[in-house]
């Protein structure tokens, strides 16, 4: 089993990752990539939080380009990575992470995209699976406004929650 690091090494970028889409696809990530950059994507307090962060992290993200949600929410943590070069990415196949993840991120099947965040020493400090939690807790009645990319902002505040717990339990 390889480690996070060796992984997260042999991932590749999200320009690389968008370049292995049909043209249809790399559309509907270029839309969603005008949303992320609009002055109004993110509200203050969430680009403060993303401002505040100290440490050092990387984000090991299991997607396929076909996949609607990682078209959203890759692209969000791009943007994320973007706004805050503490932190970075690296994306790997869904089977390659059915090979490697599964087991480690204790998930029955691997819904993409999945998140293994990791803390500057590539441990394991939280995981993202699929939807922000706003998505899932909201049901089938908010599913067109997540397609139509308006919880962009919670894949942020949901991997900043866990960045900001790990940094909490570090200053202890």
């Amino acid at each position: 089993m390889a480690s996070y690091q060796a992984l997260f090494a042999i991932g590749e970028s999200f320009e690389a990752f968008i370049h292995r889409g049909l043209p249809d696809e790399i559309a509907a990530v270029e839309r969603v990539q005008q949303l992320l950059n609009a002055s109004d994507a993110f509200d203050t307090t969430t680009l403060q939080r993303l401002h505040a962060v100290t440490g050092r992290y990387h984000l090991l993200v299991a997607a396929e380009m076909w996949c609607p949600d990682c078209q959203l929410n890759v692209a969000a943590m791009h943007r994320m990575q973007t706004l805050q070069p503490r932190i970075d990415l690296s994306i790997i196949t869904k089977g390659r992470a059915e090979d490697e993840l599964l087991d480690r991120l204790e998930l029955e099947r691997i819904l993409i995209p999945v998140v293994a965040v990791l803390d500057e020493h590539f441990e394991l400090i939280g995981r993202f699976i699929e939807r922000p939690q706003a998505v899932i807790d909201g049901g089938e009645t908010i599913k067109p406004a997540y397609r139509a990319g308006r919880y962009l902002q919670s894949t942020l505040t949901d991997l900043l929650a866990i960045i900001e717990a790990h940094e909490k339990r570090e200053r202890i």
